[in-house]
């Protein structure tokens, strides 16, 4: 439900905030008045077209914000987790336009691409008129409309899931088979570098651990002579520092016992421990034993490994776990090479038994709308009869999906037909695609009969109608006010009207007026009180001073009121 709309500067309307309450609610007012600013308002909080001549001269952008509450329905609270938009208790739209044409939208908030802003309000609220988009023109749509009216939007899920199981299983399928030949278009190229791999036989961390031995090898008497030269400063009769290390240590202990204050304890302590990583090291020099020396065809063998090496990390410009891991791909390549067969045939049987079932939920779903195109072309009939279009012929028609020329499902999204509305609005026409119907007051009145046939099997909370009363009046005008107040149990109605008939059946009033303020022309809507109501009532009956009108207009509103 729409609770509130706030205007800024948008073409004659400079300010405004409007409250809504659920129910039927009349727009009314004289000819030029502005009451096409507030469907354009809508629009824009819907998603529609921007343009820089919508913003008020002297001004430097529109802003047009609504409140809306959250619908409960879960398609639309996945449309928000998909535009990662909290789903709060009020959606609060902002639509901003530059008189530079530029436009921003915002959603609780966050700024969100025109494309998401149109998706959001497309299930707030269905606009019908001579300017508005209207779902009705959309064909895509009247797939949409039947199986609401049939109750079949959960067997179309069930189709849906089946439907998008059988793509992924297919996809699947298409990259196995992709992947199949390319495997097969290069198999003696990646055998060929499989078996030079293999035969390599490389491993991680051994390019270092060649270096390090080969360094080791080609040093090996110099290392031999330095552990020697090592030990013999520590312990030899010619270096002996642990020695005179010890002989230093009892030497400060004995000037301990005379200088107090003693001065050199902080030193002494270093010593000490000086002492003990000395005493550390020569454990470990004596304790380690140096490689003999490797033969001369070792280092030959050493030399070569290296050398391979680096000639395969040039040829294929990796380094050395670049090698290992393309030599394990190349390794599963060969063997998916040799399973190909039978990994697409397995495959390829889940995808046949994938299409199977969705072709069968299609089958049904396609016997069900079969069934139902016949109930809802009767009943919408019966609606428009009592719109002064007993002439009409109103046609649901199903058509097949074509299958594509490679042999595909003729399986959509929904199925496997698609619908579209046809109408002959006099006698002796043959009917037309409903996007071929030029008057909007026939568009108006059709969709009318559409929403009263589906009741409320449309999930849209908001349905604004304008035009609606184009050529009709007296009975007929009484049955469209009957017919919206019977819908206005199911939505919130905003219906712009020149009719005394529809709107004095209305649960609510509001009156457009233009007036001058300040040498500039202004729009501003008023809600209307009850005695309000009756003047107005009476103006659109031709005289808001006559006392027969005004006692007339009380009639009306207190016959709506019934």
């Amino acid at each position: 439900m729409l609770k509130s709309l706030r205007i800024r500067n948008l073409v004659l309307i400079e300010s405004l905030d409007l409250e809504f309450e659920a129910g039927f609610t009349a727009l009314t007012g004289e000819t030029g008045a502005g009451k096409s600013i507030l469907l354009g308002a809508l629009q824009l909080i819907l998603g529609g077209r921007a343009r820089p001549d919508l913003v008020r001269q002297g001004a430097d952008k529109t802003r047009v914000e609504a409140v809306f509450d959250v619908p409960p329905h879960p398609e639309f609270r996945r449309t928000l987790e998909k535009l990662e938009i909290d789903p709060e208790d009020d959606l609060i739209v902002e639509r901003e336009v530059s008189a530079q044409g530029k436009s921003r939208c915002r959603v609780n908030g966050h700024i969100v691409t025109l494309a998401a802003l149109e998706e959001i309000g497309a299930q707030l609220a269905d606009l019908h008129g001579q300017h508005a988009q209207q779902s009705l023109l959309k064909s895509s749509s009247h797939l949409i409309y039947l199986d609401a009216f049939a109750g079949l939007d959960g067997r179309v899920e069930q189709y849906q899931r089946r439907y998008q199981g059988w793509r992924e299983a297919e996809s699947r399928l298409l990259a196995a088979e992709a992947e199949a030949r390319r495997v097969r278009e290069q198999l003696e190229f990646i055998q060929f570098q499989a078996r030079e791999l293999e035969k390599a036989s490389l491993s991680l961390g051994e390019e270092e651990s060649i270096d390090a031995e080969l360094k080791l090898q080609g040093g090996h008497e110099r290392v031999s002579q330095g552990l020697a030269a090592a030990l013999a400063l520590l312990e030899g009769e010619d270096g002996d520092v642990l020695g005179k290390l010890g002989r230093l240590q009892k030497e400060m202990q004995s000037l301990a016992r005379y200088l107090q204050p003693y001065p050199f304890s902080e030193p002494q302590a270093q010593l000490e421990a000086a002492r003990q990583s000395l005493g550390d090291l020569r454990v470990a020099l004596r304790n380690y034993r140096l490689p003999e020396s490797a033969d001369p065809s070792k280092l030959d063998a050493l030399n070569a490994k290296l050398a391979l090496i680096q000639k395969l990390k040039a040829k294929y410009a990796t380094d050395l776990p670049g090698l290992i891991a393309l030599r394990e791909r190349r390794k599963r390549e060969m063997a998916l090479a040799e399973n190909a067969a039978t990994q697409t045939s397995d495959l390829r049987e889940r995808c046949e038994a994938a299409l199977a079932e969705a072709r069968q939920t299609a089958s049904e779903l396609t016997e069900a709308r079969r069934r139902a195109a016949a109930a809802f072309e009767a009943a919408v009939h019966a609606h428009l009869r009592g719109l002064s279009m007993e002439q009409a012929r109103f046609e649901a028609r199903i058509l097949p999906e074509a299958p594509l020329p490679d042999g595909g499902a003729g399986l959509n999204a929904r199925g496997s037909e698609s619908l579209e509305f046809f109408l002959a609005a006099n006698a002796g026409e043959a009917p037309k695609p409903m996007t071929a119907v030029a008057s909007g007051g026939e568009i108006s009145r059709v969709m009318l009969a559409l929403k009263a046939a589906l009741a409320d099997g449309d999930s849209r909370p908001l349905l604004v109608f304008d035009e609606l009363d184009t050529g009709i009046g007296g009975v007929t005008a009484h049955k469209v006010g009957q017919l919206l107040k019977d819908l206005a149990k199911h939505h919130q109605l905003l219906v712009i009207s020149h009719l005394h008939q529809v709107a004095a059946q209305a649960d609510h009033q509001q009156q457009v007026r233009k007036v001058v303020e300040g040498g500039r022309t202004v729009t501003q809507v008023v809600t209307l009180s009850r005695k309000e109501r009756v003047a107005e009532l009476a103006r659109m009956l031709g005289s808001e001073d006559s006392k027969s009108a005004l006692k007339h207009a009380q009639e009306l509103l207190s016959q709506g009121a019934g």
